[in-house]
């Protein structure tokens, strides 16, 4: 935004400059008898002259400026995503597996209670607005999403289930320049880890005149021993991050 307000700044500045250099120009030639070097005498062709410099002067300003004002409206977005499960830390899922009615564990499968729901914010750190925004959440290794309002299922496993989600925002959605923008949530409930360790939520971020953007966030799926554990060090994790933050009324 600062560099955006520079180049106004520099721009106006350019332009009054041009416009008081042109008409020291004219009065120059009307009143100090200025000849410009053309070495005639005749105000009418010295007056000409001097007013087809100020124009040519004023339509080179004028075109620095439309090009600078075509930069800042074709500018590139700056697209990031945070997915955060309740109970994780942003962009890093961590699970309780389920277990049966005797408590035996069932394997990798993510346990259906509040944790396994996501808060989704796509992110726009340029100044510049992203058009057309959109997002495909790929399940690599684990398997498969639940339907839910506002994605669109678009990959299918036979015996896995969904594995891939896309939301688009369409042609009239942006996300603003320094702003943010809260998508529709997602649940992982019952969601089955294929390969131990290797589970990963593959998250491409798209937008019209940029490179898709992808995020890889590894999935952790615990047993309810390991989860214990997890829970102990998310506490004292975010102990040292409020204390390093410090309170609101400190």
């Amino acid at each position: 935004m600062k560099r955006l307000r520079d180049i106004r700044n520099l721009t106006t500045l350019a332009m009054l400059a041009t416009i008081a250099a042109g008409l020291a120009l004219v009065l120059g030639v009307i009143f100090a008898g200025w000849t410009l070097g053309l070495g005639t005498d005749d105000r009418v062709v010295l007056v000409n002259t001097a007013l087809v410099i100020y124009t040519c002067l004023l339509t080179a300003a004028a075109a620095v400026v439309a090009v600078l004002a075509y930069r800042a409206a074709t500018g590139r977005p700056e697209l990031d995503i945070e997915i955060t499960f309740s109970f994780s830390f942003p962009n890093e899922p961590v699970f309780a597996a389920a277990s049966d009615e005797d408590g035996v564990f069932e394997g990798r499968v993510i346990a259906d209670f509040e944790q396994s729901w996501a808060r989704v914010v796509m992110s726009n750190a340029s100044t510049y607005a992203a058009k057309n925004p959109g997002v495909r959440i790929e399940l690599e290794w684990l398997g498969g999403f639940a339907a839910m309002e506002g994605w669109e299922s678009v990959a299918f496993t036979h015996g896995v289930g969904v594995t891939a989600i896309q939301w688009d925002g369409g042609t009239d959605s942006i996300v603003h320049g320094r702003w943010s923008r809260v998508l529709p949530s997602f649940d992982l409930a019952h969601a089955r880890e294929l390969v131990p360790g290797d589970s990963t939520l593959v998250v491409t971020i798209v937008a019209d005149g940029i490179e898709p953007v992808i995020r890889r966030l590894p999935v952790r799926i615990l047993t309810e021993v390991e989860y214990e554990v997890y829970t102990e060090q998310r506490a004292r994790r975010l102990a040292q991050e409020w204390e390093e933050v410090g309170s609101p009324a400190a």
